[in-house]
């Protein structure tokens, strides 16, 4: 999972350096507390974004639900705090390569491969307040939705790949987001 703030650069020539600070660590607390609590790892902060795991390094059976529903609850978490930005969220799914990598004295455990590579780009990829997720990762089971959620199957261009990903758009639609 990545969760990315949106309109970062925007916002950080609108803030203090000091508030800006204060702000990402008001989200990354958010996300932390949340993640923590579905049994993910969360590998790194990266500026404005996190990553996080889940299937490792303890494996899961529900890994891919456990995500989803996490990744909603991080976008009600984080509408609910009244930040001055959103996310988008990047989930994907398959064979990576997690441990230790390094050198020397210095490593640092993550998971790396193509299956991260593209967990990333759909987060870069997604709208604001939106979840795109690959299709190993959701595969249509809509009863992992929350009522008011819906999804579309969807085919983008992603940075390093030559083939387009499939992937599925997950999100609230306005008309929902302004009546409840």
């Amino acid at each position: 999972m990545f969760a990315d703030v949106r309109g970062f650069t925007s916002l950080s020539e609108r803030m203090s350096p000091t508030l800006l600070r204060e702000t990402l660590n008001i989200l990354f607390a958010a996300a932390s507390e949340l993640l923590i609590q579905n049994d993910a790892l969360i590998d790194k902060f990266l500026g404005d974004a996190i990553m996080a795991l889940f299937n490792a390094p303890i494996p899961q059976a529900r890994h891919r639900e456990m995500a989803l529903q996490t990744a909603i609850a991080l976008l009600g978490k984080i509408a609910n705090l009244n930040l001055p930005f959103e996310i988008g969220i990047g989930l994907n799914s398959g064979p990576a390569i997690t441990g230790n990598v390094g050198g020397g004295e210095v490593t640092d455990y993550t998971a790396i491969g193509d299956t991260v590579n593209v967990a990333s780009r759909l987060s870069g990829l997604a709208g604001k307040s939106e979840i795109l997720a690959g299709l190993d990762t959701y595969g249509g089971q809509s009863h992992w939705l929350p009522s008011g959620y819906e999804c579309d199957r969807v085919s983008l261009q992603v940075k390093g790949k030559e083939q387009l990903v499939n992937a599925y758009r997950i999100f609230r639609p306005k008309t929902l987001e302004s009546t409840s």
